[in-house]
């Protein structure tokens, strides 16, 4: 089962943001890397590979995890040398079109898409999914939203209205059974 993985980039913001210090998302990133491993998910990410990206890919191949990272060398929107770097760090490197064509199939080829938290870039990638959502088009099953990453433990209504059926919010100890529901059977 193929998992999109959402977060933020710039974990100073983040942690201000969430009203967290980054001693405690450290452990929680980490469990939630883990839990994606062992649950034998395939895990996607954005070349942009830092902050929460980072934190939580690092946990999953540190358990096992072969992952996949999305990159383009089609500058013509935003820069893409500064993150060419990364793909060292990828298992399996997805080559895509353009940032558009990346941005849209993080979240329209995967099973599922796990949020780890808000950014503008995260909402924009959530901008994504819902117009799909709204068309009947993509593959995502749920959108699991990690309570610990999220401002009242929830998505806000831009992003959640009309996609109550698509989002799951779960906490890190619950992600397990989270991502379970939507494997498919034996």
């Amino acid at each position: 089962m193929k998992v999109s993985l959402l977060g933020p980039t710039n974990m100073e913001k983040f942690s201000r943001i969430v009203g967290k210090s980054p001693e405690e998302i450290r452990p929680l990133a980490e469990e939630t890397g883990k839990i994606i491993a062992e649950s034998k998910c395939n895990l996607i990410v954005v070349f942009n590979y830092s902050g929460m990206l980072k934190l939580v890919g690092d946990s999953y191949k540190k358990h096992g995890g072969k992952l996949e990272m999305l990159y383009t060398e089609n500058d013509h929107d935003w820069e893409t040398d500064i993150y060419m770097k990364h793909l060292k760090e990828a298992d399996v490197k997805t080559k895509a079109e353009s940032w558009h064509d990346m941005l849209l199939r993080l979240v329209k080829a995967s099973d599922l898409a796990i949020c780890a938290g808000l950014s503008a870039g995260v909402l924009a990638e959530l901008g994504y999914m819902k117009w799909n959502y709204q068309e009947g088009k993509g593959k995502v099953k749920a959108l699991i939203g990690i309570m610990e990453f999220l401002r009242g433990e929830k998505f806000p209504p831009e992003i959640s209205f009309d996609m109550e059926k698509l989002i799951v919010i779960s906490s890190v100890n619950g992600l397990e059974k989270a991502i379970e529901k939507f494997k498919p059977p034996l």
